[in-house]
């Protein structure tokens, strides 16, 4: 059995109907960045308050700035302090990921849900 379909909109309109764009792009990394702070390792909090978050091309990024980031993010190994984050491990955003990836999509679906309702005047 084939199946043919035939888009009656060009694909840049179909995805800025749906709400996938920038804003929601960046609106994702800032819900994945809050949702990732309890897993960052924090000492004296440096690693995990200086952030970038940002979109691009329909991307969300969150770039952790501190010269030290990519040491702790790839910490095997590493003995870290949970005194302030009892979360804290290496690869914090996969962690992340275990334990709160219904929240995030959730989250980001209730987001796309009101840019659409807003846009249908609701």
């Amino acid at each position: 059995m084939s199946f043919n379909t035939k888009l009656n909109y060009p694909v840049s309109q179909i995805i800025k109907n749906s709400g996938i764009n920038n804003n929601t792009a960046l609106f994702a990394a800032n819900q994945a960045r809050k949702f990732m702070h309890d897993y960052v390792p924090m000492k004296t909090g440096e690693l995990c308050n200086k952030v970038q978050v940002f979109a691009e091309n329909n991307r969300g990024s969150v770039v952790y700035t501190q010269p030290y980031a990519s040491f702790c993010y790839y910490g095997d190994r590493k003995n870290f302090n949970r005194d302030k984050h009892e979360k804290a491990s290496a690869y914090w955003d996969k962690a992340m990921i275990l334990t709160r990836k219904d929240d995030l999509i959730s989250s980001v679906n209730n987001y796309i849900k009101n840019i659409s309702n807003k846009g249908k005047g609701r």
